[in-house]
C-alpha cells in the first residue's frame, strides 16, 4: 500500500513540477518519504547499468543511452545528472507502472559515488562503470580513499564492473568481482611527466610502493606500474588507439570512431560508453558508429558568437581541480588568441570559508597562453590571489565581482571567450555575455 501511494504522488508532483524545472529530485525525495524501501521493490524487465566517478559520469551516462536508443532500444535514464537518492527514485518511479515494473530495455542510472551505498542498499545493479576516482569536493567527500571504501560498501558480489584500466585506484574496485577493462594507448598528446598539480596515486594503492609512469594522459591517468608490487594496468578488452586530434577520429578494438570533442579525458570516455553497452549485449561495431554522432549537452559544452568574437563555454565540476584541468587543457588547444572568464562562486555547505580547491588546479599552465583572465563571481579576489601566486602579471588579470559589469570587461579583452564555470552559475553569465 506504501508503496502505490508512493509512486502515485511521486508520479503526481513529477507532472505538476515539470513545467517550472523542480521534476528532477523532489517526486523521488517525497516518494522515498512515504515508503524508504521504495528503490529495493521495483522489478526491472531489462538490464540496469549505474555508471558512477570522480569526473565524466553525466557524459558517459548520457552518451551511453544516447547509443542505445539509436540501436531501438527504451531506455530509462536520469539524464539532467540527477544522481543522489531523490534523482534516481524519481527516474524509476516516472518509468515504472502502478505495480511497481520498470518496462524498459535497459534503465541508465548516473550514480554519485558518495551516496552509491545509500542507493543501493536495497537493490543492485546489474553491471556498474566506473569512469575514474580523483579527489574531489574534499570538505564533502574527504580522501578518495574513503570514496573508494563507500563503492566497496555499494557493490555486492554479482555486480559486473566496467573499469579504467588507465586509472590505478579505480581499476582495483572490488577485486573479486567479474570486470572487464578499457584504456587507452599512449597519443601525440600524452606526456612523460605529469602537468598537473593534482596527482592521487604517487604511491601504489594496494602496498604504498613508489608508482613509476611510461606515460600521462592527465594527472594520474595513464601508464603505470608499482616498483614495489609490480601492480600495473590490467589487460584491456577496449582499446582506445591511433588518435587522430586534427580530425577527431580514433579507433576502439580497430573500429573508427570520430568526436568533435577532442581532448584525452573525452576520448577515455567514449570509450568506456562504448565498452559498457558492447558488455550489455551490443554490437561493438555498431556502437562506434552510434557514438560517433552524439552531440555533447549544450548546457555542458557550447560554442556561440558574441559580436565578431567566438566564444566557448565549458562546465567545470565545482570544488574538482581535474575538471578544471580538463577544461584548461581543451583551452590550450584552441587555435588563436583567447581570453579565459573564470566564474568562482562561494560553497555553502563549508559557510563561505573554502577555496583551498583553486590551489589544486594548474593555472600555471595558462602562463604565456592567453590575452587575458577575467575572474568573477563572489570569491573573485581569491581567484585573484591564486592567479597572483602561480605568477600571472596583474595586468594581465581583471577582476569584476558584479556580473552586470562583467561585459564591460570581458569587450576590453582580445581573442575568443573562453568561460569556466560551474553548471548553476551558467545561465546568468550567457546571459551577460551575450548581450
Amino acid at each position: 500500500m506504501k508503496m502505490k501511494l508512493a509512486l502515485i504522488l511521486g508520479k503526481l508532483l513529477y507532472l505538476l513540477g515539470k513545467p517550472f524545472g523542480k521534476s528532477t529530485n523532489l517526486p523521488g525525495e517525497l516518494a522515498l518519504k512515504i515508503c524508504p524501501h521504495l528503490l529495493g521493490k521495483f522489478r526491472f524487465d531489462g538490464k540496469v547499468l549505474a555508471v558512477t566517478g570522480s569526473n565524466g559520469k553525466t557524459s558517459t551516462a548520457n552518451m551511453v543511452a544516447y547509443i542505445l536508443k539509436q540501436q531501438g532500444y527504451t531506455v530509462a535514464h536520469n539524464a539532467k545528472g540527477s544522481n543522489l537518492t531523490g534523482g534516481v527514485a524519481t527516474t524509476l518511479l516516472t518509468a515504472a507502472s502502478l505495480s511497481g515494473r520498470v518496462r524498459r530495455d535497459f534503465v541508465v542510472l548516473e550514480v554519485d559515488e558518495r551516496f552509491s551505498r545509500l542507493i543501493f542498499r536495497d537493490f543492485s545493479p546489474d553491471a556498474l562503470l566506473c569512469t575514474n576516482l580523483f579527489r574531489d569536493q574534499l570538505t564533502r567527500n574527504g580522501n578518495v580513499d574513503v570514496i573508494l571504501e563507500k563503492l566497496h560498501e555499494a557493490i555486492r558480489p554479482s555486480v559486473k564492473l566496467i573499469l579504467n584500466g588507465n586509472d590505478p585506484i579505480s581499476a582495483d574496485l572490488a577485486p573479486a568481482n567479474q570486470r572487464v577493462y578499457y584504456g587507452m594507448a599512449q597519443t601525440a598528446q600524452s606526456s612523460q611527466k605529469c602537468l598537473n598539480i593534482t596527482h592521487d596515486a604517487k604511491v601504489c594503492p594496494r602496498c604504498f610502493g613508489r608508482m613509476d609512469y611510461s606515460y600521462y594522459h592527465y594527472n594520474h591517468i595513464g601508464g603505470f606500474r608499482c616498483t614495489k608490487c609490480g601492480y600495473t594496468n590490467p589487460d584491456w578488452r577496449y582499446t582506445a588507439d591511433q588518435v587522430d586530434f586534427a580530425s577527431g577520429d580514433f579507433t576502439i578494438n580497430g573500429y573508427r570512431v570520430h568526436t568533435d570533442y577532442k581532448d584525452l579525458f573525452n576520448l577515455l570516455n567514449i570509450t568506456a560508453a562504448v565498452a559498457a553497452c558492447s558488455e550489455l549485449g551490443l554490437d561493438l561495431e555498431q556502437c562506434c558508429r552510434a557514438v560517433s554522432t552524439f552531440v555533447p549537452l549544450k548546457q555542458r559544452y557550447d560554442e556561440f558568437q558574441v559580436g565578431d568574437r567566438r566564444a566557448v563555454m565549458i562546465l567545470s565540476k565545482n570544488q574538482n581541480p581535474v575538471s578544471f584541468d580538463q577544461s584548461i587543457s581543451h583551452l590550450l588547444e584552441r587555435e588563436g588568441e583567447k581570453t579565459v572568464v573564470v566564474f568562482i562562486n562561494n560553497i555553502n555547505h563549508t559557510g563561505h570559508r573554502d577555496t583551498t580547491w583553486l590551489y589544486d588546479i594548474s593555472f600555471e599552465r595558462l602562463l604565456g597562453k592567453v590575452n587575458a583572465i577575467v575572474g568573477t563571481g563572489p570569491r573573485a579576489y581569491d581567484l585573484a590571489v591564486r592567479l597572483k601566486l602561480a605568477g600571472f602579471p596583474s595586468e594581465q588579470v581583471r577582476i569584476e565581482r558584479n556580473l552586470s559589469q562583467l561585459k564591460a570587461v570581458v569587450d576590453k579583452t582580445r581573442g575568443d571567450i573562453c568561460i569556466l564555470t560551474e553548471l548553476y552559475d551558467a545561465k546568468s553569465i550567457l546571459e551577460v555575455i551575450s548581450k
